[in-house]
């Protein structure tokens, strides 16, 4: 396995996204502009299980900005050690965070537009399946680093939309909160469509974790559209918000 590291392929290998640092950067940098309104600036008006769902995807986040540095820099066993702890306390902590602020919002449904917050739990419920199945798939293929990375790089666009979603209001077009929504998915799909086009073009190949998740996205934001009007998600909804 070291070896392997160490030979021309590998090497080539490790310059794959040379820049990925500064990518999961731009996400935090894009996390905290689109939340400013909404979550910095009330600070301490937020409770305890906001804070430390932000606290477990900010943490995760910089974790990414920290891991492909490590591995550039031959620091494998660090790299690993911080992965694995990523994986045991920060995705747990993440998962449990979402479904508790998903609880939260349809406990608090009359605060919101009628019927927004049951559109907005499908897409949280189906983004809480797609963190832990990119992030098993990159465990899975630890070995393999073009499928490891790029389903690593997988988990950062599955938390991005609500960012997005954000910061598209500070664009005039972007006038209501459909547009926005939808917006968000837009610019997932186009990332990706550009990570495929980049696979081809630079490495001969397209490989299969970008065209899964935008198979997945696209399922994702083509019913998030329709899921508002599901009488049957209603209900589970409203039982799992009296749980």
């Amino acid at each position: 396995m070291e070896q392997a590291m160490l030979s021309p392929t590998a090497n080539r290998q490790v310059e794959l996204y040379p820049n990925a640092p500064w990518y999961f950067a731009l996400a935090v940098v894009v996390t905290w502009v689109s939340f400013s309104r909404s979550y910095f600036a009330h600070l301490r008006e937020n409770d305890i299980y906001h804070h430390l769902h932000g606290a477990f995807v900010g943490t995760w986040t910089v974790l990414l900005i920290i891991q492909p540095i490590l591995y550039r820099r031959r620091q494998l066993q660090l790299h690993r050690r911080l992965g694995w702890a990523g994986a045991i306390i920060l995705v747990p902590g993440i998962l449990l965070g979402g479904a508790k602020m998903m609880q939260m919002m349809i406990q608090g449904q009359a605060t919101y537009p009628p019927g927004i917050v049951y559109q907005l739990s499908f897409i949280d419920a189906t983004s809480l399946f797609l963190f832990p199945l990119f992030l098993g798939l990159s465990l899975r293929y630890g070995r393999r680093l073009p499928l490891h990375a790029r389903y690593m790089a997988c988990t950062i666009l599955v938390v991005l939309p609500p960012a997005i979603t954000r910061l598209l209001f500070f664009i005039p077009w972007f006038d209501s909160f459909g547009k926005s929504l939808n917006g968000s998915f837009v610019v997932i799909e186009l990332i990706l469509f550009v990570l495929i086009a980049d696979d081809k073009r630079n490495h001969g190949r397209i490989w299969q974790p970008y065209p899964l998740a935008l198979l997945l996205f696209g399922l994702l934001h083509l019913k998030m559209n329709y899921a508002g009007n599901w009488q049957w998600w209603h209900e589970l909804m409203d039982r799992f918000a009296g749980l």
